[in-house]
C-alpha cells in the first residue's frame, strides 16, 4: 500500500515537473519515463490522463488555495489594490505552466471545466472581499474581474510582452482608474 502511494505521488510529481520545464502536453510515455515507471503503471495508478490530470489539477489547486481564500477588506483603496494584484501576480507566475497546460485539453476534459469555473469563482469571490465597494457596480466589478485575472495576467505577460513587474503596475495602475483612486 505504501509503496502504491508512494509511486502515484512519483507519477503526478513527474508530469508536473515535466509541464514546469515546458513539455505542456506530456504523453503517458513521458510521464512513465520521467517517474522511471513502465507505461502501464501509469495506468494501474490513474484509469486515464483525464484521472492523472485531475490529480495534478489538485496539487496545484492546493498551491492557489492560500492567496485565494486570502481576505483583506480593510486599509486604504491603493493598499488593498496592491495587495490582490500582487498576490495574485505572484501566484500567476507560479501556476502559468500548469495553466496552459491546460488550455491545451480544456475543450474535452470535464473535469478541467469544472477546475476553471471554480477557480473564476473562487477569483470573485477573493475580488469581493478585497474591494467590497465594487459589488455595488457590477460593470466595474466585471472589469476588475477581468484584469485581475489569470486570462488578462497571459495577455499581458505573453501577448504585450511585459515583465511581471511592469504587468502588476499596468494593472494596478488600470484598477486604481477604475475605481477612481
Amino acid at each position: 500500500m505504501e509503496r502504491s502511494r508512494v509511486t502515484r505521488q512519483k507519477i503526478v510529481a513527474a508530469l508536473l515537473d515535466l509541464i514546469r520545464a515546458g513539455n505542456l502536453s506530456p504523453t503517458s510515455e513521458d510521464v512513465a519515463q520521467y517517474a522511471s515507471v513502465g507505461d502501464r503503471t501509469v495506468f494501474r495508478h490513474f484509469q486515464d490522463m483525464e484521472a492523472l490530470f485531475a490529480e495534478m489539477n489538485a496539487k496545484v489547486r492546493s498551491l492557489v488555495q492560500p492567496v485565494l481564500t486570502e481576505t483583506c477588506s480593510e486599509g486604504p483603496l491603493a493598499q488593498r489594490i496592491d495587495q490582490l494584484v500582487s498576490a495574485r501576480a505572484a501566484t500567476f507566475e507560479q501556476i502559468t505552466a500548469y495553466y496552459l497546460s491546460g488550455e491545451i485539453r480544456l475543450h474535452s476534459s470535464p473535469t478541467l471545466q469544472r477546475a476553471r469555473a471554480q477557480f473564476a469563482a473562487q477569483q470573485r469571490r477573493q475580488l469581493l472581499t478585497f474591494l467590497p465597494e465594487v459589488e455595488a457596480r457590477p460593470e466595474v466589478a466585471a472589469a476588475i474581474d477581468l484584469l485581475t485575472s489569470m486570462e488578462g495576467w497571459l495577455r499581458l505577460r505573453r501577448t504585450q510582452g511585459l515583465s511581471a513587474k511592469q504587468s502588476k503596475m499596468t494593472i494596478v495602475a488600470a484598477v486604481s482608474r477604475l475605481l477612481g483612486d
